[in-house]
Order: C-alpha cells, then sequence, then structure tokens
C-alpha cells in the first residue's frame, strides 16, 4: 500500500533542503573570496566576487608557482622614428618627443632589402647606445619608406637590448592605432616570484607526512599495549596524558625552543632550524591519537587474537596480520588528524623554523602580509595551493572515513 506524506512533512524536507544549501552557502562564501582575489589584478582585497574576464589575471598564480611575470610598462612619451644608417639598413630610434629621452636609447637595424620578410615575432639582438645629440632631420627617412617600415612591423615587434652592465632588457614596439603608423614603447619589466611558494610547500608535505606516519607507528603499538595488555600505572599513564594534552602546545614556546636549541648542539639534524626537529616536537602530540585507537582496538573481540595464538602466532603477528588490516578506518582518520594538524600549525614551526629555504607554507606566507603593504592577491593563491594536499589526502581517505570516525566511541 502506497504510503501518502503530508503537506507538513513535504514543507519541512524542502525547507532542511533550502538550509542545507543556504548554509553550504555560507560556509563556501570564505573560500570563493580567497579563491576570486587570486584571480584579480594588483594585491587587493576588494572588488567583485567574481571576477571579470577582462579584469582577471594568472600573476599571482604564476609567482605562487615560482614563474616570473612578464608585463608590458609603456615607456611614457616615447616615439618612434625611422633614421638612415650605413650599409643600407634602416634604424628605428626610440625617442621622448624631443625631451630627454629614455635610458637606455633602443636602436634596432633592418636590412631595407629584406624588410617585409620582418617577421612580428622577430627578436633582435641589439647593444644599448647612448647618443649625445637626438637624431637631424635630415636623417629620417622619407615618408614612402617610413610607409613600408610601419607596414613591416605593424604587429609587434621585440627588441633585446644588451645593456653596459651585461644584462638584457626587452622593449615591445607595437602599433598605437588600427592604420599602424603610430608606435608606442613597452618596457617588458619582469616580476620574479618574492617567495619560493614550492619549496615551502614542499617542505610542508614533507613535515607533514612523516609527523603523520610516525604518529600511526607510535600510536597503534602504544594503543595496542594499553588495550591488551595489564601492567602497574597503566590508568596512571592514560590518565597523565590526557591531562597533558589539555595544555596548548603555545604555552611551551619557551621550553621548546631552549629544549631544541641545547638537542642542536649535539645532534644540528634535530636542532633549531630543521625540519626533523620539527618533526620530532610534533610527535609530542601521540597521546590524544593514542586514546582514539585504543578505543578501536577494544572494540575488537580479542578472541581472535586468541585464535591466531593457537594456530602458532605471535603476539607481533597477530597484531599486524590480524588487528591492523582490521583497524584501517581507525588509522585513516588518525593519520588525517595528524596530517592537518601539522601542515596548518604555525606557532611552534615559526619558533624553530629561521631560513627561508626551511620555513612551512603556513608560517612562510605570512611574508606576504608587510605592516606597509599586504600582497592580498598572492597571499590568496598561496593559501590556496595550502589547501590541496589536504584535499587530496580526503579525497584518497575518504572510503574509510566514515566508518572510522563512529567506531570506538562504545566499547564491546
Amino acid at each position: 500500500m502506497a504510503m501518502v506524506q503530508s503537506k507538513n512533512l513535504k514543507y519541512r524536507k524542502a525547507a532542511a533542503h533550502v538550509f542545507m544549501w543556504v548554509f553550504l552557502a555560507f560556509i563556501l562564501f570564505p573560500l570563493l573570496m580567497v579563491v576570486a582575489i587570486s584571480f584579480r589584478q594588483g594585491n587587493y582585497s576588494v572588488g567583485d566576487v567574481i571576477p571579470k574576464a577582462e579584469t582577471s589575471t594568472l600573476d599571482h598564480w604564476k609567482l605562487a608557482l615560482g614563474m616570473n611575470v612578464h608585463d608590458n610598462v609603456r615607456v611614457r612619451g616615447a616615439d618612434i622614428r625611422f633614421l638612415k644608417a650605413d650599409d643600407g639598413k634602416a634604424i628605428i630610434y626610440a625617442s621622448d618627443n624631443g625631451t630627454d629621452p629614455f635610458d637606455p636609447f633602443v636602436t634596432a637595424p633592418f636590412d631595407l632589402a629584406q624588410v617585409k620578410a620582418v617577421s612580428p615575432k622577430q627578436k633582435l639582438e641589439v647593444k644599448a647606445t647612448h647618443p649625445e645629440n637626438a637624431p637631424d632631420e635630415a636623417d629620417i627617412l622619407d615618408d614612402e619608406k617610413t610607409l613600408e617600415l610601419t607596414q613591416a612591423v605593424s604587429d609587434k615587434v621585440a627588441i633585446d637590448v644588451q645593456k653596459d652592465d651585461g644584462s638584457t632588457e626587452r622593449y615591445m614596439i607595437e602599433p598605437n592605432d588600427k592604420a599602424g603608423t603610430s608606435f608606442g614603447v613597452y618596457r617588458d619589466q619582469v616580476t620574479p616570484p618574492p617567495f619560493p611558494v614550492m619549496l615551502w610547500l614542499w617542505n610542508s608535505i614533507k613535515v607533514a607526512f612523516i609527523t603523520a606516519a610516525l604518529i600511526i607507528c607510535l600510536a597503534t603499538t602504544s594503543a595496542y599495549a594499553f588495550a591488551r595488555m595489564r601492567f602497574r600505572g597503566r590508568s596512571f599513564i592514560l590518565n597523565s596524558m590526557l591531562i597533558f594534552q589539555m595544555f596548548p602546545a603555545v604555552l611551551a614556546l619557551v621550553a621548546i625552543y631552549a629544549l631544541f636549541n641545547r638537542i642542536g648542539s649535539y645532534i644540528p639534524s634535530l636542532g633549531l632550524n630543521s625540519h626533523g626537529g620539527l618533526i620530532l616536537s610534533y610527535l609530542g602530540g601521540v597521546a590524544l591519537h593514542i586514546w582514539t585507537i585504543k578505543g578501536y582496538f577494544e572494540t575488537i573481540d580479542p578472541s581472535l587474537e586468541q585464535a591466531a595464538a593457537i594456530d602458532g602466532a605471535t603476539p607481533w603477528q597477530a597484531f599486524r596480520l590480524i588487528l591492523l588490516p582490521l583497524s584501517v578506518p581507525i588509522l585513516a582518520v588518525v593519520f588525517i588528524l595528524a596530517f592537518i594538524s601539522t601542515i596548518t600549525e604555525v606557532p611552534v614551526a615559526s619558533v624553530l623554523l629561521m631560513d627561508m629555504d626551511k620555513l612551512t607554507l603556513a608560517v612562510g606566507s605570512q611574508q606576504y602580509l608587510y605592516p606597509q603593504n599586504y600582497l592580498w592577491g598572492d597571499f590568496a593563491a598561496a593559501a590556496v595551493l595550502s589547501g590541496l594536499p589536504i584535499t587530496i589526502v580526503f579525497l584518497a581517505a575518504q572510503r574509510w572515513l566514515v566508518g572510522g570516525l563512529t567506531a570506538g566511541g562504545v566499547k564491546g
């Protein structure tokens, strides 16, 4: 017999769906804003929630990925003149409308016999010249030859200028009007990445992965001992670990710094400004994970291990071949929790790590926020990158999350 739902139930379901969508949008709005800021031009925190196509840019992402950003900056007041030269060559001469010419003068020779073969992408290697005086009017080519040259470079010409100090500057000569008879000069301004974001991201992943793996090894073996063995002081140790976890690591920053400063004098790889020391400090938070895994172990029937022992298995074999395969859900949860807490941790890492190439992304991202200038666009791109490892770990372990999060809550 078909069941008929009342109108009130339908309204309640519709209201629940609307509430969930609004709640989801409210939660995702900050993430949407961060992503939008990473695509805006300039380093500003205000602007359109969804950047327009004509105002969006990938510059912040290029800098975060370690790429140089090239930007054509117009040389103020610059103009183009075509001059005569010896050996049947013409010279493109960039001046500043008869006033103070910009430094360096950009001169590019063209072979008049092959002027029509000039490619828009042609690169002309020339040296910077510093003539004392602007060219005479007699040196300027006649209108017919000028028109021939302008048609040849009507799209774009890239000129690499070799400066006296050995460096190279690129100038772009581009038409300013549709006819291609009026030209402008643009200097290729190269902006290098201000910080090694990809190196920081690798440091974060390395430290978080090693820490989570070591926590799994320590927590599983310790939890097995507390769940299956009975020994003097067992309850006292468990309660002590739980009490110590109530105090945040921030309260012990001075002690942590002094401790690892002393350790570093004997073992530099575990001292200050080392990833080994940072990983060792993070292992101090293993107590909470021991409690979590212990509760899960106690839900597994000990008769499975007893049956293995009757078949001749040692305690280590029973632990490795029976208990661990049954505990994969809780191990996945503990790994994710340890990974997230480590990759997002700031106070301890900011105290123990000093060199720029040693920083994690959570600590290094603070370098974008100067008191005088907040680089919000670059910071937003780095922030989105920091969330990728966590997302990948979640997707890889999601099949075990539901069972692992609910397991161990009730002793069986």
